[in-house]
Formats: C-alpha cells, sequence, structure tokens
C-alpha cells in the first residue's frame, strides 16, 4: 500500500465488507470517500454478466445524463483512459492527470465532464482477484489536483474487495443457500453464454457449451410452465443430474455427478425424453432413425426399469425426477 492513505484506505475495507447487498456496499464506499476528500460527484456502477448491461449501483451528485454517459459504450468502449484500465488492468484505477495525452481535450471531457462541472476525476475498474470484473467507481470534482495520489491509492488498494462486494451475482447466492460447496453451477445467458459463479466450479457438461447450452436454452424459450426442471446429462460411465432454475436473463444450472438414472441406457433416456413429449412409438422411431419395432422394445424396457404400468406414469416419474435429456441442437 505504498503511497496510500492507510486510515482511508482501512475505513474503506471496513465499509465494503460489513454490508450484506452490493447494494448496500456500494452506498457505504461513497460516503466515505466523499467524506475524505472534496468531491462534487461518485457513483458505483456495476455490470451483470448474465444481461451483459451495466447499472447504476449507488450515485451522488452525477446528472443522470452524466450517469448514462459513464455505462454507454461511448465512455467503456472509446474513452482513453477507461481503454488504458482495461488495457492494463494492473493500474486498477486512474485520474485525469494520469492519462498520458491531456485528458481535458479528449471527447469525454469536453462533450460532458466539463460542461457538467467538473476539471478532474478517477476511474477505478472493478476486478476481482480471480479476475471477474463487476464495475467501476467513478469520482469528479472541479479541483485537477483531487482526488490526491494518496486518496487514488487508497482506492486502488481495495478494488479486489469492493469488486467482490459489489458483485452483482451476489444475489444468485439466494438460490443455492440449500447447495453444499460441492454442488457445481453457472449461469447460461440469453445468448448463450456461461457465466461461473464466485465459489462454484463449473458444471462439467458446461465445459463444451455446444453439447448442452442449445438445450438450456430451448427450454427457457419452451414457454415452459414451471420456473425449474431437473435433467439428466450422460457424460461418459456417470453423467450429471442438473437442475434449471429461470433467473432475470438466463438460467442458473447446477449439477452433481450421478449415474444412469435406474440402470437406463442412453438410447432408452433418449425414448423416455421423446415419450415424456407425448410422441407416439412411430413418430420416436422416425425422431431416433430406429425401426418402429425395436422403439416398443425400447418402451417395454424403459417401463420394467421405472417400476412403472404405463406411458403416463413413465412420463410423470421422468419430469418429477430428472429423467430426460435437453433437447439437441
Amino acid at each position: 500500500m505504498q503511497d496510500a492513505d492507510l486510515p482511508l484506505a482501512l475505513r474503506l475495507v471496513t465499509a465494503v465488507v460489513e454490508p450484506v447487498t452490493p447494494r448496500l456496499a456500494a452506498t457505504a464506499l461513497l460516503d466515505e470517500l466523499c467524506s475524505a476528500t472534496p468531491l462534487l460527484a461518485a457513483t458505483v456502477t456495476t455490470f451483470d454478466p448474465v444481461s451483459g448491461q451495466h447499472a447504476v449501483l449507488a450515485s451522488t451528485g452525477y446528472r443522470q445524463d452524466v450517469l448514462d454517459y459513464l455505462c454507454s459504450p461511448a465512455f467503456l468502449r472509446d474513452d482513453v483512459g477507461y481503454r488504458l484500465l482495461v488495457s492494463r488492468p494492473q493500474r486498477r484505477a486512474l485520474c485525469w492527470r494520469d492519462v498520458s495525452v491531456d485528458y481535458r481535450q479528449t471527447p469525454s471531457a469536453v462533450q460532458v465532464f466539463r460542461p457538467a462541472g467538473y476539471g478532474g476525476g478517477a476511474t477505478a475498474r472493478l476486478t476481482t482477484r480471480d479476475g471477474r470484473y463487476t464495475g467501476d467507481v467513478h469520482v469528479s470534482s472541479d479541483d485537477p489536483a483531487l482526488p490526491t495520489a494518496g486518496v487514488l491509492a487508497a482506492l486502488r488498494s481495495v478494488v479486489p474487495l469492493v469488486a467482490t462486494a459489489t458483485d452483482v451475482t451476489r444475489r444468485l447466492g439466494t438460490l443455492l443457500a440449500d447447495a453444499g460447496p460441492e454442488v457445481a453451477a453457472a449461469v447460461v445467458t440469453g445468448n448463450g453464454g456461461v457465466v461461473p459463479l464466485p465459489g462454484r466450479a463449473l458444471p462439467p457438461p458446461l465445459e463444451d457449451p455446444g453439447a448442452v447450452v442449445p438445450g438450456v436454452r430451448a427450454w427457457r424459450d419452451s414457454g415452459r410452465r414451471a420456473s425449474t426442471a431437473a435433467f439428466y446429462a450422460p457424460r461418459g460411465a456417470e453423467g450429471h443430474r442438473l437442475e434449471l432454475t429461470a433467473v432475470a436473463g438466463g438460467t442458473l444450472v447446477t449439477a452433481q455427478p450421478a449415474p444412469p438414472p435406474y440402470g437406463l441406457s442412453v438410447r432408452e433416456l433418449e425414448v423416455l425424453t421423446l415419450l415424456s413429449g407425448g410422441l407416439l412409438n412411430l413418430s420416436i422411431a422416425r425422431r431416433l432413425g430406429i425401426s418402429e419395432r425395436t422403439v416398443a422394445h425400447h418402451v417395454e424396457h424403459v417401463l420394467g426399469k421405472l417400476g412403472v404400468p404405463g406411458r403416463t406414469a413413465a412420463t410423470r416419474t421422468a419430469v418429477e425426477e430428472g429423467l430426460r435429456l435437453l433437447e439437441r441442437a
């Protein structure tokens, strides 16, 4: 913490580790920053990797048009100072004085910040210790000398903690409250991306996105009535039981290793999946490219292994116990 304001750094750490939600942590951080140095405005923005959107967590002093700009591609992609933070993440935070060009003459300053009354400022790019980007801290002043080097160093020193405390994916932890630490989990976004969750291993079936992700998206887009569902994903000799939960902007996927249920073969699981979708033997045969007689044999074996009297009971068991396979791409 060389050249940092040590008392301020300690207060910032205390401020962000005690609150139980990202919004409260962001508010507490801004309170400490604004009490330590005469800032005109400050904000914490968050990046939601599920929706791919930036939003304001807490703010003081900024006009709405400035906040909108700080969350826009015009700043996040094109601003010369922010590009430097992206390309050199070890810097963690930069002020106007740190940029090699005269930042006062950049489009951000000329078109947005200076008209709003700001003559100096700084941005911290929030990245956790494991490299996840969670948002940004922006501060602005009418004094080019602010924030001071000590204040900026203090903020830079606590970036990983602030990033973790304001991480909006923490909300998904409530959905995993009853899941042991060994349960792997991730979120499949609406466009097919896979977002790892802090403290959770990536579900092995999602390591090959082309194998399972299309099925997860198909389930989410199918107009299903239930917000949760269970499926089975074969993977070598032992597969995984998958549980899907609809969340804002995507689907939470948890996975636990499990042997083939009821000793069903992959082909029998395929037949059971199609059977539970209401298909008759002829349609199942056409879908799988096998004869109708072969399908009849598979159905007979499936009913026997499940210990059920007919197709309706087999369908109920398949849905309730997660015996279906996800739809293929």
